[in-house]
This record gives structure tokens, C-alpha cells and sequence, in this order.
């Protein structure tokens, strides 16, 4: 049960991280990860914001009240981060990081990668039951 409360602990995080950062530093976070910014991409880097928010208080919620149960939600998290993931990974294998760099691209791939496996544990250890 710790390892499932770590693992827990760790995307609540990571949801936390990206929200803030899409929601409050919205110009920065777009200049520094996609490379540029207008009002397009800030809107959009806010929707996304609201989503991962909302993952974030579903992930308190779960964490207090338990795990069981919860294989859909846990199922949109993990193709939510491996999708997101693979797009990361596709801009290093191609090398082409447009507007940005592949720093900060390898760091987000690896992040979003990190993330999908913790949430894939969760889909399985769910799904036993």
C-alpha cells in the first residue's frame, strides 16, 4: 500500500507542476516549450491547464478516499501522459524541436514517460480487482 500512496503522491505532483506552470507562467511556460507565444497557444496552454488541475484534485481525492474502483480514470491519465509522451519522444528521434530545444524537450519527454509508467502500474493494480 505505500508503494501505491508513493506512486499516488508522485502524479499528484506532476499534476500540480505542469498545471501551474500552463496556468500561471502561461507566456514563459509556452516560450520555453513550444518556442514561441500568441494568444492561441495561451489559450490552449490554459485549457490543458484546467484539465491537468483537474486531474490533480481528482488524484487528492482518490488518494483519501482509495484506489478501488477508479480503472477509467486511471486508464485517461495514462493515455493522457503516453500520448503526450510519445509526441516528446517523436520531436527527439526526428530531431526536430522546432521553435524550442531538445533540452527542454527530453526533459518533458522523460517527465510525461516517468508519469505513464506510474499511471500504467496504477492500471494494473487496479484492474486485478
Amino acid at each position: 500500500m505505500f508503494i501505491k500512496k508513493l506512486f499516488l503522491s508522485i502524479n499528484i505532483l506532476f499534476f500540480l507542476y505542469f498545471s501551474i506552470q500552463l496556468l500561471v507562467f502561461t507566456d514563459e511556460f509556452a516560450k520555453e516549450n513550444i518556442g514561441f507565444f500568441n494568444h492561441a497557444v495561451a489559450g490552449l496552454a490554459e485549457i490543458i491547464g484546467i484539465i491537468f488541475f483537474s486531474f490533480f484534485l481528482a488524484l487528492i481525492i482518490i488518494f483519501f478516499k482509495g484506489l478501488e474502483k477508479q480503472f477509467p480514470f486511471f486508464l485517461t491519465i495514462f493515455l493522457t501522459q503516453f500520448i503526450i509522451g510519445v509526441n516528446f519522444w517523436r520531436y527527439i528521434l526526428t530531431n526536430s524541436p522546432g521553435e524550442s530545444n531538445l533540452d527542454t524537450i527530453t526533459f518533458n519527454a522523460i517527465l510525461f514517460s516517468v508519469s505513464s509508467l506510474i499511471s500504467f502500474y496504477f492500471l494494473i493494480s487496479t484492474r486485478k480487482k
